[in-house]
């Protein structure tokens, strides 16, 4: 099960348009607590599974605040 997050954690989840640019920011995470990097795949299966669900319960924030940082583009 997942649960809204609070803006300013490590566990946000950005959404890029197509400029790779953040457009908006998603707050979820597990119910329960688990390490980063599990948390992060948890929040990856949740998306990939029912995006709908889960942007249903997530919190929303406007990724221009000054501590979101920019998405860098690597090298081919």
């Amino acid at each position: 099960m997942l649960k809204h997050g609070l803006q300013g954690t490590i566990s946000n989840v950005l959404e890029l348009d197509e400029k790779l640019e953040p457009k908006v920011g998603w707050c979820f995470l597990p119910e329960r607590a688990l390490a980063v990097g599990d948390v992060m795949l948890a929040q990856k299966i949740a998306l990939e599974t029912d995006e709908a669900a889960v942007l249903a319960i997530a919190k929303s924030f406007s990724p221009r605040l000054p501590f979101v940082p920019r998405a860098v583009r690597r090298a081919p």
